[in-house]
Parts: structure tokens; sequence; C-alpha cells
């Protein structure tokens, strides 16, 4: 079975993309494993499940972390 590689997009309007668990936890400094138990637990702002991957846009995830825009209470 083929291995799926998490990946970090910069698309062509400049916004960052961050698709599967060991992206978004490198960009949230977890592990694969701990990023996708938040995810699942619905504990990351702004991440959604596009069938069996996980995405996040960069600038919503930067606004959470920053305080621009409160986080989701979960």
């Amino acid at each position: 079975m083929p291995t799926k590689i998490a990946t970090q997009i910069l698309d062509d309007d400049g916004l960052q993309m961050f698709w599967g668990a060991k992206a978004i936890g490198a960009a949230l400094n977890l592990t694969e494993r701990q990023a996708f138990f938040q995810l699942e637990a619905g504990r990351i702002p702004g991440a959604r499940k596009f069938g069996r991957n996980w995405g996040v846009s960069g600038v919503v995830l930067r606004r959470v972390l920053t305080g621009e825009v409160p986080p989701i209470d979960a």
C-alpha cells in the first residue's frame, strides 16, 4: 500500500494549505499522531476533512493561533 505524503501547498494566491496530519502537526509542533488525534477530536479550528484527508488553510490557522479569531470551543 503506498504511503500518503503530507504536503504543504502554496496556491496561486499565495495562500498556504496544509494537507495531512503530518504537515498540520509540523505547523503546530505536534507529532503526526498527536495532530491526528486533535483533528479527529475537532480541536484544530478551521481544519476540514476532505474524504480521508485533513486540510487546513495556513491563514485560518495563523489567525487562530495569534488570537485574531477566537478558537472553537470543543
